[in-house]
């Protein structure tokens, strides 16, 4: 006979959602545990104003009480294949929760290489606009496109804009420059139009020779190679290196003056220059799925971007990601954030401009307030930066990558080890290794975390989605489930289970390709392409049917179901 239990959670007495909303609160508290039997809780208004909750352990029937009978084909639903490998071959609590980026260089632009990269476990491919050409990066985006049509990925494609910083010119073509401590280079604003002169490096603004002086320090891309201005010469400036390193094209420059940074000049540039208008007009013409901002000064930037993006992009949903890499960032980092898609937190620029000291509070504080605001959040810069010479990383770099990854962030990059490094598989697998386990041990250590989570949502229907969602990872954690399921047309709810940090994987179910893919940069979500319904039992029936059907699930796991179609929890045995 079946049991039932039904119980009421009150929040409004009108059905028209007119009154005011407070927080449902749960009176009586049930423990579930797992059974083999189907035990499935149902969350809904029920058209009364009040959010109900039953629960009811019965057969898995549908509604005219015959068991489920599907026979749809395996390949109507569409997975990261390494994902369903690992699926397969290790089951839920194998799967990496923090994802990956990897910056797309010359070691990296093949499609062999793509692929590689891909197996490894990428799922972001980042495109710097500092580098190569356009036609160069369309080349590698169509390669990317290929990977996912071809071979079953869905990698995202974030182009990362220069910015209007000072920076170094290109080297006369040479893809890097060893600066050695004593020699004497010469920075110039010069345009060379024979052969430079040995050891000369342009720098891309003008005023450069007039700002500095003499005993100034001159940091290249955020400290790796360090300089003493010694001599200026009309537009020459002479200078001694102090710190020897690998000077790479195009690479920031910043000086410092008495222990302290100056900074006016650069706070006069524009965040975004009129070469960067032009390389994301490239971005919204190839549909990159993300466009990451260098040195954004104000949420202002990125509002005037988002519009400009919506106002000529086909689809108007690529994302807007902040780079927080100066001062200004830091001065306005809520309100940045809040206006973005996401950030970057970019370590190397952001540790010439702050003391080095300064860095890990400022990263584990850009952490913590993109999670609180639900934006995915990518610990960036020199996590393995040995490894772009040697084919293991040190031990630091291993403590650095677990601390992004003991924090929660939602992903981590790779740059020069992935874009211009001699071991970028290598790399790449360090990351992933190490990710996985300090996962696991957070798991098997139960450390639920308290990070008090403020609400965020800005109608009354995001109040239920957002409390569905904290109570479905909640529930996840206490019963121990193999899987979270989320139905989502936009990806809403499933970033918010994002947010949450369960315990078990996300599976993010979406009919929009885009939206899959804009998903993989989140922690934890397992994006999958699915066309479904507005109809939870017969969407349940059908992805059980699929997912059997490729031995990616199996009969008596327990799964938690959600929707933002149908604002709902379901709790039940996979039949």
């Amino acid at each position: 006979m079946a049991q039932s239990l039904n119980f009421f959670l009150s929040t409004s007495p009108s059905p028209d959602f007119t009154h005011s909303y407070s927080k449902p609160m749960l009176h009586n508290p049930y423990r579930f545990t797992r059974s083999p039997r189907k035990s499935i809780v149902l969350a809904s208004d029920n058209g009364q104003g009040g959010l109900g909750l039953s629960a009811v352990t019965a057969d898995y029937v549908s509604d005219n009480g015959a068991k489920p009978i599907t026979t749809i084909s395996a390949s109507s639903i569409e997975v990261d294949a390494v994902t369903e490998a690992e699926l397969k071959e290790n089951g839920f609590r194998s799967t990496r929760r923090t994802k990956l980026v990897c910056t797309i260089g010359p070691a990296t632009c093949g499609f062999e290489q793509l692929e590689a990269l891909a197996v490894g476990g990428m799922n972001v491919a980042r495109i710097n606009m500092c580098h190569g050409t356009r036609e160069w990066h369309k080349n590698v985006i169509e390669k990317v496109r290929r990977l996912n049509e071809e071979k079953g990925y869905a990698v995202a494609i974030m182009m990362d804009t220069e910015g209007s910083e000072i920076h170094m010119g290109d080297l006369g073509g040479a893809s890097s420059a060893k600066a050695e401590d004593g020699e004497v280079w010469t920075f110039s604003v010069r345009a060379y139009e024979s052969l430079r002169p040995e050891r000369c490096i342009t720098v891309n603004y003008d005023g450069f020779a007039e700002d500095v002086k003499v005993g100034d320090e001159l940091l290249v891309d955020g400290g790796m190679v360090r300089f003493e201005v010694i001599e200026k010469i009309g537009p020459d400036v002479k200078c001694l290196c102090t710190d020897p390193g690998l000077l790479l094209p195009r690479a920031n420059l910043t000086f410092w003056r008495d222990g302290s940074l100056v900074r006016e000049r650069n706070a006069m540039l524009p965040t975004i220059s009129s070469k960067d208008w032009l390389d994301i007009d490239f971005g919204i013409a190839e549909g990159v799925d993300f466009i990451a901002v260098s040195f954004v000064k104000s949420a202002e930037v990125i509002n005037h971007l988002k519009s400009y993006i919506k106002a000529r992009s086909r689809d108007g949903v690529i994302a807007v990601i902040s780079k927080i890499e100066s001062i200004d960032s830091l001065k306005n980092l809520e309100e940045i954030i809040q206006a973005s898609d996401g950030a970057m937190v970019a370590r190397g620029d952001l540790g010439a401009q702050i003391p080095l000291e300064q860095v890990p509070l400022a990263q584990q504080k850009i952490v913590e307030v993109c999670r609180q605001l639900n934006k995915p959040v990518i610990v960036a810069s020199q996590l393995l930066e040995s490894m772009i010479e040697y084919p293991t990383p040190t031990r630091a770099e291993v403590a650095d990558v677990s601390e992004a990854v003991r924090q929660r962030a939602d992903a981590l990059m790779l740059s020069g080890e992935s874009a211009m490094g001699q071991f970028p598989d290598k790399a790449l697998t360090v990351l992933r290794s190490v990710s996985l386990r300090i996962e696991k041990w957070w798991r098997e250590e139960k450390r639920h975390e308290v990070m008090d989570l403020p609400d965020i949502a800005s109608s009354f229907s995001d109040s239920i989605s957002e409390e569905i969602c904290n109570s479905a990872a909640k529930m996840a954690n206490n019963l121990e489930v193999d899987a979270l399921f989320v139905y989502t047309k936009n990806g809403h709810m499933a970033s918010l289970l994002s947010r949450s940090r369960p315990d078990c994987p996300i599976f993010a179910f979406t009919t929009d390709t885009l939206v899959r893919r804009r998903l993989n940069l989140q922690w934890g979500l397992i994006p999958f392409r699915l066309d479904f319904s507005d109809d939870m039992e017969t969407n349940l029936n059908k992805t059980f049917s699929l997912l059997k059907a490729r031995g990616m699930i199996k009969s008596g796991d327990l799964v938690i179901a959600v929707s933002d179609m149908l604002q709902s929890i379901q709790v039940m045995n996979v039949p």
